[in-house]
């Protein structure tokens, strides 16, 4: 549910909010993170170990990378959303059933991906992870 709430919010992506309270709370969160890609269900091809991944968060855009440069060989971000004024994150992946939800809390990001309907897990087709990561000091503009 609450990630329906919140991807609802970030239909148009990129959306500021006009209040200038709004912007400022977002703006707390803004920086480059970076962390682990944890396996929490493994099953069939799914990866069993860690990996490092960075989250770029600016104006309330939240982008999930495997590449710390955006313009690196790996275009799209894997997972995309927005972080709500008081730290929740919710992210999707375009095109599928994949969401993750969770929080910014003082500059640690945690976030756990949403188990799709019960007949993808029961399959075991269905590879579901979490993210631990750090705000960067400095260089958070990387290209």
């Amino acid at each position: 549910m609450l990630v329906s709430c919140l991807l609802a919010g970030c239909a148009g992506g990129g959306a500021t909010p006009p209040d200038p309270a709004a912007r400022q709370a977002l703006a707390r969160f803004d920086g480059l993170y970076q962390g682990q890609q944890i396996p929490s269900v493994v099953g069939g091809n799914c990866r069993t170990q860690s990996r490092t991944v960075w989250f770029r968060v600016r104006d309330g855009d939240v982008e999930l990378r495997s590449s710390r440069r955006r313009h690196s060989a790996v275009q799209r971000p894997i997972m995309a959303g927005r972080v709500r004024p008081d730290g929740e994150i919710a992210l999707n992946r375009d095109g599928s059933d994949r969401f993750a939800a969770g929080q910014i809390v003082g500059n640690r990001l945690t976030v756990t991906e949403v188990p799709p309907a019960v007949g993808a897990l029961a399959s075991g087709t269905t590879c579901l992870y979490r993210y631990e990561a750090e705000r960067q000091q400095g260089d958070d503009e990387a290209e």
